[in-house]
């Protein structure tokens, strides 16, 4: 490998000038010799990342580079990424690497692995572009108790942003480190590319609602009934974070409901099974990482964008009929980040067994559970309803880090938390010695609309 580059590097020094994306006007970079400035906090580093600039540049597209590519742990050992996306709302236009926090490397990774693991805070890392236009990377270490994250962003070069957004072409864009004076090569590579929002939604007012599954554990079967109710209330655009479905049941339910609403669903295969990786919270996987992938990946085409479980339910109460009627009326063109919902929780009506009613699958969540805590709880166990623009950094249960956050009128609307649906469990403010109420009022508004949506799908 150190050869190779050696050897690149010198074959393309008297072909090649220094590029940098520091440059003010927006030229045509696959011509040479535009006299940017270089980059590098040090003369060393500047010819560092000079000669690996240059390397990147020479290389065919598809030329086999030996580069690990993301999902993978980078070639220092430093960093587990598994993901990359672009974003033209978040810090401008930029390009984000998402990885495992490196406290969390030791406990996810096999053993005997060659791992090393660093904060990206003490590294300095550099993203290079196929033309050998270089921008600095910054770094942020998030951790909320037990939820944590590690993201590097990238100002995206002008080359890179006209191949996005300008011709629609895959990116491959490099993470180079100045760190190890012996790293002369990129620690890593990704192969980058945007959504398309489909004909359908570019012409639907309501197509600013996005919702994201947390990661799916083979729940296929709630999956129809549960996309049904939120396209009923207003919701566009669902992204499906799938993990350990084998057996295409998953696919075989999307390509149903994509024959008859159009791109309505996406999938997002977030298995790491190659590197074999075990997130420390199984029942997770990988969850704070599949959120900020989301809020990045489809955050430039949604208004607003939310993530939950299919056991969660968002629901506009009366006089309204979906949730983006609600968040017209009430917030329409204000500056916040995010929208706080409070859990409803709705109860089995014995906290160790279900009734008969209750155990019937073929009828719908909202139908087989109507008991509930009498009141919202009102500490932890919230989601959000995110504004991708105005937030940077995101929480499962915890305020994000940005633009500040609402608290909607419990009149208007409420996030309706069910029961496990394979298992009974012990719901907040449903124990045996608490008073609880019989709400029929999401079956009788919603039931049959869903049952209806469903019965179109297989027609």
């Amino acid at each position: 490998m150190k050869t190779h580059f050696t050897t690149a590097t010198a074959s393309m020094k008297s072909q090649l000038a220094w590029r940098s994306s520091y440059s003010a006007p927006e030229i045509d970079t696959s011509s040479q010799g535009h006299g940017w400035k270089a980059v590098g906090h040090t003369y060393d580093e500047q010819v560092r990342l000079r000669n690996i600039s240059n390397v990147v540049a020479a290389w065919p597209k598809a030329a086999e580079d030996n580069v690990p590519t993301v999902p993978c742990l980078s070639a220092d050992g430093h960093l587990l990424v598994l993901s990359a996306s672009a974003s033209r709302v978040r810090y401008g236009v930029s390009v984000t690497f998402i990885m495992v926090n490196p406290t969390d490397m030791p406990y996810v990774l096999p053993k005997n692995n060659s791992a090393r693991p660093l904060s990206p805070h003490e590294l300095s890392l550099w993203c290079i572009f196929d033309d050998g236009s270089v921008t600095p990377a910054y770094s942020y270490d998030l951790r909320v108790g037990t939820e944590c994250a590690s993201l590097v962003d990238c100002p995206l070069s002008p080359f890179g942003s006209s191949q996005l957004w300008r011709y629609n072409r895959t990116l491959r864009v490099y993470l180079a480190s100045t760190t190890d004076k012996n790293q002369n090569a990129p620690i890593l590579k990704a192969f980058i590319t945007v959504p398309t929002p489909s004909l359908r939604q570019s012409s639907s007012s309501q197509q600013l609602l996005t919702l994201c599954t947390s990661p799916l554990h083979n729940g296929a079967e709630y999956l129809t009934q549960w996309i049904e109710f939120h396209r009923l209330v207003g919701f566009r655009k669902f992204v499906i974070y799938n993990t350990t479905d084998t057996h295409q049941r998953l696919l075989s339910v999307i390509n149903t409901i994509n024959r008859k609403y159009s791109n309505l669903v996406d999938v997002v295969q977030w298995n790491f099974s190659s590197l074999a990786l075990t997130d420390m919270l199984t029942i997770r996987y990988f969850q704070m990482e599949a959120l900020h992938d989301c809020l990045i990946r489809y955050g430039d085409q949604s208004e607003w964008l939310g993530a939950l479980d299919l056991d969660e339910y968002i629901v506009p109460l009366v006089p309204y009929q979906t949730v983006f009627d609600y968040l017209h009326d009430s917030f329409h063109r204000r500056i916040f980040g995010s929208l706080n919902l409070r859990s409803h929780f709705f109860c089995s009506k014995e906290s160790d067994r279900y009734t008969s009613e209750e155990k019937n699958t073929s009828r719908l969540v909202i139908d087989r559970f109507v008991i509930r805590a009498r009141k919202r709880h009102e500490v932890g166990r919230e989601k959000y309803l995110y504004r991708p623009r105005f937030v940077q950094y995101l929480s499962i249960h915890h305020e994000v880090i940005g633009v500040k956050t609402e608290q909607p009128s419990p009149d208007h609307i409420s996030l309706a938390h069910y029961v496990s649906m394979s298992q009974p469990r012990n719901m907040p403010g449903c124990s045996s010695n608490e008073q609880y109420a019989i709400d029929t009022s999401v079956r009788d508004r919603f039931a049959k609309k869903v049952e209806d949506g469903i019965k179109y799908l297989t027609i």
